[in-house]
């Protein structure tokens, strides 16, 4: 998605639009200038908010949680270990209510998340870019096909995909590559912490990671 500029980009984030017709109205004078930058600060630090609120909630890459778990339990037997060998028991007593964090955090990942849940809305925002990827690969088709060269610019590849139904606004193509008989493209979904990826010498084969 685009935050820069250009009319998509305003019917998202009007308040940049707004900034610059402010901006133009006034004649670009001093007092213009510090509006503009006001609202439009406003502007860049929303935006990122609606598009993440717009493309569902972000979601954490459960390697993460399982870290959480293993480390917060190994720190909690710690500061319980420390506590029983030190003898002054006001550091007894700090360690002890100190160890308590480390297990209260272990507890809430193993049985207050739900990976279930996590598990399928990441599979659902996946098939999002993995439908993104086969528009592309229905796009470099047929422009090799015409052309007898796949897409290596990804402006290019974006303008071509008007017939195949177009790049879903919550998807980022994070690589794309090409070279005369091969092209391949790893794409995210913005609120999913894994990538999918498609290389053309292996049909429409996905790999995430």
């Amino acid at each position: 998605m685009d935050w820069t500029g250009g009319e998509e980009s305003y019917t998202v984030c009007p308040s940049i639009y707004i900034a610059e017709q402010f901006f133009v109205e006034k004649g670009k004078t001093m007092r213009g200038y510090k509006t503009f930058l006001k609202i439009g600060l406003a502007g860049l630090l929303l935006c990122p908010t609606l598009a993440q609120a717009a493309c569902g909630e972000e979601i954490i890459s459960l390697s993460l949680y399982e870290d959480i778990s293993l480390y917060s339990l190994v720190a909690g037997f710690i500061l319980v270990f420390a506590a029983i060998f030190i003898e002054k028991k006001a550091f007894k007593l700090s360690l002890g209510v100190a160890a308590l964090l480390p297990f209260l955090a272990w507890g809430y990942v193993n049985f207050v998340v739900d990976f279930t849940k996590i598990q399928k809305t990441i599979f659902t925002y996946n098939l999002q870019a993995e439908a993104t990827l086969a528009n592309i690969a229905e796009a470099q088709a047929r422009y090799q096909s015409e052309q007898g060269a796949f897409i290596t610019d990804l402006k290019v590849l974006e303008s071509h995909l008007a017939g195949a139904h177009g790049m879903d606004e919550c998807v980022r193509i994070v690589e794309l590559n090409a070279s005369f008989g091969h092209w391949s493209a790893v794409a995210q979904h913005y609120s999913s912490p894994d990538t999918v990826r498609w290389d053309s010498t292996s049909g429409s084969s996905l790999k995430k990671g």
